[in-house]
């Protein structure tokens, strides 16, 4: 007789854990809970190697008794692909018996299995749609008490549908709110980020700036702000690994090539225990590895050229590696005017991408995956003569990262999950005629994890995990032959997680979990305990659903760039004993409902407090590496909301976002001892932010799109007035004399140096923000593939937005100039895919 191991709570006092002592308990834990998941097998080699049925045919179907606590009847199972691939993001359409009435809806997981529970005994409509795949229906008889076992498998299609995409968009939306509890989650797939008038191509991260809650400074960045959290305290995960500074040209575009994207994920507030190591938001970037067909897509912008190719392992050789499937993408990217204009003149800049993603299946039903990511930023000004550009420096900045997913489903649902990968970010800045002169950042994260999850009956699903992250620094600065600065460090961030979900369908949804923390390095311990609480009320016959959500959530790794620059690299440190983690309490109320269909309406408020916030002390002692940052605590209140159609010729979205937000340091200017502080709007302190997007046809199979962006003013400092700036100077004649004060026989000319009286810190607003862009796009059928070219038009009526003003106070009468963002801009392109 197997037992299964069993716990007591007891009381945790977190100043006696440390971070090893942690990870030794998360093992223990995530042990204990696979443990108790062994009595519910795997998926049957034998049913998964199955041969595919034909489209809208059962695989099998058949009444499954009763497996746990008495609930009514469910049906259950596993979609497929024609060659036998499990599909995860399947809408799951469950109707009545005549087909009209929709009574729930689901959507696949990650192993293509699917719960319905409960349901009305009897016969029932079951709809699958997936973008990509043949709708399949069919009907399937619910049993008064267990679930009802429905595998499908779904065939391909070789023309997407726009009706059937349109449907299985809807549909997964409707899922989502169906299933999630407090998380606040928005998704936009590939065809929403192609659709969005952008810089030259579509890039996967401007997209998100459309969603409530998501704001962008300026044109000349991508870095995004979500309700009131700084740019580095965003978890950016390609394909479930982290991407430190995902961004070009400074961060004008993101890194990430359309082409590869299957679907963008934002989750901005509310996110369960499972996900750590930030504090704003979570974003997901997951990779398609294609459907196994041979296929070449390429493109030319403005700005790059770039190429995706995909494909499948042949027969032969996945059946020697034993494995069901294996199909894999791999994309590069380069930009190319600096060799266009090679014959006329030197361009000493260049941007390199490679992205590549290799997914396999096992016949057991695992899945195995590989990706991977790099990508540099060359301004190389050395190659240039002295007499064009006197100052010849290099500077490069890239990312690398790579990874490995293995995934496993269980029988009746739930999933162990194991993943393992390294990053790295790093920046080098040299001078040429200067060899005692450079700069470099560098930091690395390796990740180890592990999860899993499984249904326990009486609409529960509990589920737990383990982490263990690795992360080193250094940064190094010298001029002149002397290091004015080098530090570095590395620790480790340990965390396990618990989670418990318990669903009552149409009614309530309870999220309960608890993440905790731990970090080792840089002369710090820290153990920090993050507990997670979410419900849903389900109202109007399940149309309408309030739902609130509190939390506390940590981060141990810091981005020390200026945020008030428009463009610039982000340069990271970790926690130390003089540098706090970040902790953030936040909570958060809203509702979401379908008033009509194809119509949803979304709104949320919240508060956040952080604790922990870094910046640099701009007047340091050089001699205590102590004082080279400033700890302080910031506050964000707001709310936002989303109104979306997808139904009808004109589809579109219209998000308002309304903001507070403030930070407070020690004031390192006001010579008081202790310091005093300062409080002051920051940077991504917009007071209301709203997008319009609409989705239009435009005649002759031409698709247009639109979107208007209002932004109220950000906040800058002014200065006030310019006096002389007095400081003692060594003369000829051996004396002490002021700076500004003639030598003998000299005349006074003015020019000595000056000073700025600064006003209040970003007291000042900007003026109204607003930008009109437009985009038309058609894809032309050819006997040998498909040619798609497409037109951008940024700020369309030219309006001249502030990035930031220049002050002559010198002059009388003192004058203001200003350097707009981007006027006017135009651009074309071209997709080619066969």
């Amino acid at each position: 007789m197997r037992t299964s191991p069993t716990c007591s709570p007891r009381p945790v006092r977190s100043v006696t854990i440390r971070p090893a002592t942690l990870l030794r308990l998360a093992g223990f834990v995530s042990v204990a809970l696979i443990a108790c998941l062994q009595g519910a097998p795997f998926p049957s080699e034998a049913a998964a190697a199955t041969p595919a049925a034909p489209a809208s045919a059962f695989d099998r179907v058949q009444s499954a008794g009763p497996t746990e606590a008495p609930e009514s009847g469910g049906i259950e199972g596993r979609v497929r692909d024609a060659e036998g691939v499990p599909l995860r993001a399947v809408s799951v359409v469950v109707l009545d018996a005549a087909g009209d009435a929709v009574l729930r809806t689901t959507t696949t997981d990650q192993t293509g299995y699917y719960r319905v529970q409960p349901l009305p005994p009897g016969e029932v409509t079951v709809r699958f749609l997936r973008i990509g795949f043949e709708t399949a229906e069919a009907r399937v008889r619910v049993p008064a008490e267990g679930r009802t076992q429905a595998d499908i498998t779904l065939a391909g299609q070789a023309i997407a549908l726009r009706g059937v995409d349109v449907a299985g968009e809807r549909s997964r939306a409707r899922a989502r709110f169906d299933t999630e509890t407090g998380i606040t989650v928005r998704e936009l797939s590939g065809a929403d980020i192609r659709s969005l008038p952008g810089l030259a191509e579509a890039d996967p991260v401007r997209a998100l700036e459309i969603l409530p809650g998501v704001m962008a400074p300026t044109d000349f960045s991508a870095a995004f702000h979500v309700r009131g959290g700084s740019s580095d305290q965003n978890l950016i995960l390609l394909d479930g690994f982290p991407i430190f500074n995902p961004f070009h040209l400074g961060g004008i575009f993101s890194v990430f090539n359309a082409d590869m994207v299957d679907r963008v994920e934002l989750a901005s507030g509310g996110f369960p225990a499972r996900y750590g190591g930030r504090v704003s938001s979570v974003l997901r970037v997951e990779s398609d590895p294609g459907s196994g067909d041979t296929e070449v897509i390429a493109g030319v912008s403005l700005l790059a050229a770039r190429a995706t190719v995909s494909g499948s392992l042949p027969g032969g050789i996945s059946d020697g590696l034993g494995l069901q499937s294996a199909r894999w993408r791999v994309s590069a990217r380069r930009s190319y005017v600096d060799q266009l204009l090679r014959p006329v003149t030197e361009l000493p800049y260049h941007i390199t991408d490679l992205q590549g993603i290799f997914e396999a299946w096992t016949p057991g039903g695992s899945r195995w995956t590989l990706t991977g990511y790099s990508g540099d930023d060359v301004l190389d000004l050395g190659r240039l003569e002295v007499q064009d550009f006197p100052l010849r420096i290099y500077w490069q900045w890239g990312n690398r990262m790579a990874g490995t997913r293995w995934l496993r489903g269980l029988e009746g649902g739930g999933q162990l999950e194991a993943r393992a990968g390294v990053t790295r970010f790093d920046t080098e800045l040299r001078f040429d005629d200067f060899d005692d002169s450079s700069f470099s950042s560098r930091i690395d994260q390796v990740t180890l994890a592990a999860e899993a999850s499984h249904p326990v009956g009486g609409g529960v699903e509990l589920a737990a995990g383990v982490a263990a992250d690795r992360y080193s620094w250094d940064n190094f600065a010298e001029t002149g032959g002397t290091i004015f600065g080098e530090d570095g460090a590395q620790g480790w961030n340990t965390a396990a997680w618990v989670q418990g979900t318990w669903r009552r369908p149409g009614a309530w949804s309870v999220d309960a979990g608890i993440r905790l923390e731990g970090w080792e390095g840089g002369g710090a311990s820290i153990v920090e305990p993050a507990p997670r609480l979410a419900v849903r009320r389900f109202l109007a016959d399940g149309d309408l659903a309030l739902k609130a959500s509190v939390g506390r959530y940590t981060q141990f790794v810091h981005s020390v760039r200026d945020e008030e620059l428009p463009l610039g690299i982000d340069f990271w440190v970790t926690s130390a004993e003089r540098i706090p983690h970040v902790v953030s309490d936040q909570l958060q109320v809203g509702m979401e409902m379908f008033p009509a269909d194809g119509w949803s309406l979304s709104a949320d408020a919240f508060v956040r407090n952080f604790e922990g916030v870094l910046t640099q002390n701009p007047v340091n002692d050089p001699n205590d590496p102590g004082d080279v940052y400033l700890a302080g605590r910031g506050r964000a209140v707001g709310a936002d909301g989303l109104v979306e159609r997808r139904t009808g010729r004109i589809q579109g979205s219209l998000s308002v976002s309304l903001l507070r937000a403030d930070r407070t340091f020690p004031d390192v200017f006001s010579g008081a001892d202790p310091r005093e502080e300062v409080t002051y709007a920051p940077l991504f302190d917009r007071r209301l932010d709203a997008d319009l997007v609409l989705r239009f046809p435009l005649g002759r199979g031409w698709e247009g799109g639109l979107r208007w962006h209002v932004g109220s003013g950000l906040p800058y400092t002014r200065p006030e007035a310019a006096y002389p700036f007095f400081a003692p100077r060594q003369t000829t004649e051996g004396r002490v004399r002021w700076t500004a004060q003639a030598e003998p026989g000299e005349e006074e000319d003015g020019e000595g140096p000056y000073a700025v009286l600064l006003g209040p810190r970003n007291a000042e607003r900007y003026p109204v923000y607003h930008r009109l862009d437009l985009s038309a796009r058609r894809s032309f059928e050819r006997s040998w593939g498909q040619v798609t070219p497409y037109l951008n038009i940024l700020n369309a009526y030219n309006q001249s937005n502030v990035l930031f003003y220049f002050y002559d106070l010198a002059a009388i009468p003192a004058t203001r100039s200003g350097l707009t963002m981007f006027p006017l801009l135009p651009t074309i392109g071209v997709e080619i895919s066969f």
